[in-house]
């Protein structure tokens, strides 16, 4: 199907949006805590899975991002910023599920009609990774959201299909392309502006800071860049939280003088509620890590009596205890590791240490990432 422009200028197209494959991960992502916790794993997810009628009705209306978001799942609490289309009629063709799809953000529609970006990564619920005879199995698969992305992991037939054939065209590099879905989000931002609450956008100020913390330090080309493009969005994003209201009469005043002492007390009223909120959610982290330990603590005793435990000061140095005494990490290695990889790690050893079956729930995507990065960003787009 030709690329259709409706008479509301949506996008609309067919997209291959994943196949039956088996993908590579690493063991510690799937929940995997012996010996092959740290080395790549294949993960067969089948056709025939992939069409079993109830993996086929989650699909249908799933939204469509631009790159994964950072929680890896889209919901009814940021759909309005994450999303730029959906997805809908999914059926089986051959090895492939396919889908109509429709763009409906005008940013993300001119990002696609001048940039060769088309590959397309799929956002599962919580997967069903089961073993058997060695061999692992994604089952009872469910679809959250469907992911545009500079790379993919299920490969570059997984795609939305092009208005036209680009034979001799020059195709775009991928730090280009990863450049551009960010310059994307930022125009997206931009288009929002009027609609944004200050609530709304400290939010986005706070998701944009985690990502610029990940690539910071890093000395690659393409970190950089990014580092550069998301301090620039945070950047802006400020620039708006100071920015008063021009309709709002209260913010009118008599004159220069009476318009900069409205601004100064705004911005001092503003960074007062910041720092409130930074209280209040630094004492809850507090709270929340102290009752973290003391259940942690309890269950890793009645589980693992002979361990010693004296010296951890959290949930996270008890859980790293119990793992560092039974060889599954060294000190060093856990200390790379994020509390979600640790609790992932706690989890299977408990689950392993009584026998259950080895049925592992994990948050997967099919976006494909350099083995040198973390586990965290291995599961969303490059």
């Amino acid at each position: 199907m030709t690329w259709e422009i409706t008479p509301q200028g949506y996008l609309k197209t067919t997209a291959k949006i994943t196949k039956g494959s088996i993908l590579q991960y690493y063991g510690h992502e799937i929940g995997l805590t012996d010996s092959r916790a740290n080395k790549l794993v294949d993960v067969n997810r089948t056709i025939e899975e992939l069409s079993k009628p109830d993996t086929l009705k989650s699909i249908d209306g799933m939204p469509i991002t631009i790159t994964h978001p950072d929680k890896k799942s889209v919901d009814a609490t940021d759909w309005k910023n994450k999303t730029v289309g959906h997805v809908q009629n999914p059926r089986a063709d051959g090895n492939y599920i396919v889908c109509d799809a429709y763009i409906q953000d005008a940013s993300a529609i001119e990002l696609l009609k001048n940039k060769d970006i088309r590959e397309l990564s799929v956002g599962y619920e919580p997967a069903d990774i089961q073993e058997e005879n060695g061999k692992f199995y994604h089952k009872n698969i469910k679809v959250n959201h469907v992911a545009i992305v500079a790379e993919g992991r299920a490969g570059s037939d997984c795609r939305l299909n092009d208005s036209k054939p680009k034979i001799g065209a020059n195709l775009m590099p991928k730090k280009n392309k990863l450049l551009a879905l960010i310059d994307s989000f930022r125009k997206r931002l931009n288009d929002a502006e009027g609609e944004l609450s200050k609530e709304e956008i400290n939010k986005m100020i706070d998701e944009l800071t985690k990502q610029l913390e990940e690539v910071q330090g890093k000395e690659d080309e393409e970190s950089k860049a990014k580092a550069d493009e998301l301090q620039k969005q945070i950047d802006e994003l400020k620039a708006k939280l100071e920015k008063p209201n021009d309709n709002d009469p209260a913010a009118s005043g008599n004159g220069e003088d009476d318009k900069d002492a409205r601004i100064t007390a705004l911005t001092a009223e503003l960074e007062q509620v910041k720092k409130e909120r930074d209280e209040y959610k630094a004492r809850v982290e507090e709270l929340e890590a102290e009752k973290d330990k003391d259940s942690v603590m309890n269950d890793a005793k009645a589980r693992f009596p002979k361990v010693k435990l004296n010296d951890a000061k959290s949930g996270r140095d008890v859980r790293i205890g119990v793992l560092v005494d039974h060889g599954i990490y060294t000190k060093d290695q856990a200390s790379k590791l994020t509390d979600a990889e640790i609790r992932a790690a706690y989890a299977g050893l408990v689950a392993t240490s009584t026998k259950k079956n080895k049925v592992v729930s994990s948050l997967l995507n099919d976006s494909k990432e350099a083995q040198t990065k973390s586990a965290s960003k291995r599961l969303g787009g490059k």
